[in-house]
């Protein structure tokens, strides 16, 4: 969980340009974005349990980039392309990361209650 909180405050900051809120036709918008974000946070803390034992972590961490990205059926350069527009709009990389945020307390709660 400290991975997610860490990607969370480094983005937000380094967002910092224009404040417009219309998302373009050719970026994903924020409840895709959200998806994918929330699914690579926990494929890279995946990633990081096993590079303890692994010493091989960049390649694991491409190869759960890729069979994420794979998954939500998206390339590579089309996340980067939407990534990189949200942190250039500080109100709309707010927006995701408060998204993403509220998604993963839905889900804590969810595994809670599933738990018990």
């Amino acid at each position: 969980m400290k991975y997610f909180f860490t990607v969370i405050f480094f983005f937000t900051f380094i967002a910092c340009t224009d404040s417009d809120t219309t998302v373009p036709k050719d970026v994903l918008p924020v409840n895709k974005m959200k998806l994918i974000v929330w699914d690579l946070v926990q494929a890279g803390a995946y990633a990081s349990t096993l590079s303890e034992k692994d010493t091989a972590e960049k390649n694991l961490n491409t190869a759960y980039l890729t069979e994420t990205l794979k998954m939500h059926q998206i390339s590579k350069k089309d996340f980067f392309k939407s990534f990189n527009f949200y942190q250039q709009h500080p109100v709309l990389n707010k927006q995701l990361f408060d998204s993403i945020t509220a998604y993963a307390q839905r889900q804590r709660t969810k595994m809670y209650k599933n738990a018990y």
